[in-house]
């Protein structure tokens, strides 16, 4: 992740992005639909805030940052659980039908990294209010509040926030996923990292298919909206998947054999 640095000439320019300031609360088209609307939820609360924000005035900014600030720290990471939660659990149903595994009984949807989005909300929410409530105060003190402009510390906020939500849904996705495999092949079972096997492959994934197979634990995640899979060494299943399947207590679904 690249380290992103408040500039001195912001404080003194206005900033200027194309046409329309207002794009960059826009879901970045490299994320699936399902991803897409998961930012777009979020984002617009972003904008709401800078909407309010861009019409204050340098000093009404520093008296009422933190009550504006804490209000949107709470809305993004309730919206963005509830709405993430949402979006996993239809891929992870999908995955469930593939094997014909009923929706409740057997596998948990994986939700190991909501404290990792809830933290990253509201760090993100607390830098953008200390630089706001600091450029609030240089302009009240130095500056005509003519050239005031918070548009820098909110797309900064905005590329934060798309890394924060969207990255963790995807892989939440594949962390559900996982827990799917768990099931039908048992948690010993071991996995390939395949790549797509083109140049387009880093030297990192690469790596990663040159190792001897690992559990799924062992396992890293992917690149956000990589190309790797990881494949079962073989596709004999788990005493507690053919239980399941002798019980008859199976979903309606694709076959799951292959």
């Amino acid at each position: 992740m690249v380290k992103q640095i408040q500039t001195t000439e912001e404080y003194y320019d206005p900033y200027e992005d194309d046409d329309d300031p207002l794009a960059i609360f826009q879901a970045p088209s490299y994320y699936e639909i399902d991803e897409q609307l998961v930012l777009i939820a979020v984002l617009m609360l972003l904008e709401q805030r800078y909407r309010l924000l861009k019409s204050m005035t340098p000093q009404r900014i520093v008296d009422e940052i933190d009550n504006i600030m804490d209000s949107l720290d709470a809305e993004l990471r309730t919206t963005a659980i509830e709405k993430i939660h949402s979006t996993v659990y239809d891929s992870f149903v999908d995955e469930l039908m593939k094997y014909r595994i009923p929706q409740s009984g057997y596998v948990e949807q994986d939700t190991s990294l909501d404290e990792v989005i809830n933290q990253s909300i509201t760090n993100l929410v607390n830098q953008l209010r200390d630089e706001l409530k600091v450029k609030g105060m240089v302009f009240k003190e130095h500056l005509m509040k003519d050239d005031f402009d918070i548009l820098p510390n909110f797309k900064r906020a905005v590329q934060k926030l798309n890394d924060a939500v969207g990255t963790n849904t995807v892989w939440s996705k594949e962390l559900s996923k996982r827990k799917v495999y768990e099931f039908v092949y048992g948690s010993d079972k071991l996995y390939r990292w395949l790549t797509a096997n083109d140049p387009k492959v880093c030297n990192w994934c690469r790596v990663q298919e040159s190792l001897p197979p690992r559990t799924l634990d062992e396992m890293p995640l992917d690149h956000p909206h990589g190309r790797c899979v990881v494949d079962p060494i073989d596709y004999t299943y788990s005493d507690e998947y053919y239980i399941m399947l002798a019980r008859g207590e199976y979903a309606d679904g694709i076959e799951a054999f292959r």
